[in-house]
């Protein structure tokens, strides 16, 4: 009997626990990750063959999943706001870097959007992790 009530307790216990942890991506936030990292890697290989078309393309493309309503509404809480923010500037001024045709700027905001992404994505990680301890 104290084996049940055990594995039976033990599933709300560990949504107790969990309860104040970011959550993983829904589907719908995962999916737009998913097109954040295409645009993303075809924008590195715009930038290291020099492909403006590309670059510009891409860089919209990213913009404008930065801009939308879905990724925005996911991903503007308290906790994730100022990396969200700190990406969708940089990657309207990659876009802008683009249409000026400037590379080695197009090149810097890559930088400071990639290290966006990862500071987030790290928050969440250690923030899961510091949890569960």
């Amino acid at each position: 009997m104290t084996r049940r009530l055990l594995t039976g307790l033990l599933p709300l216990i560990a949504l107790f626990l969990t309860a104040g942890i970011a959550h993983a991506q829904t589907p719908r936030t995962g999916t737009l990750m998913r097109e954040k990292l295409a645009h993303s890697q075809k924008i590195l290989e715009a930038l290291t063959t020099s492909n403006q078309m590309l670059l510009s393309s891409e860089s919209e493309a990213l913009q404008r999943i930065a801009e939308s309503p879905q990724w925005t509404a996911d991903l503007r809480t308290p906790e994730l706001r100022s990396y969200a923010d700190r990406f969708i500037k940089a990657a309207a001024d990659l876009a802008a870097a683009a249409k000026r045709r400037d590379f080695d700027a197009a090149a810097a905001q890559y930088n400071t959007m990639t290290t966006a992404c990862y500071q987030c994505h790290k928050r969440l990680k250690d923030t899961r992790i510091a949890t569960l301890r």
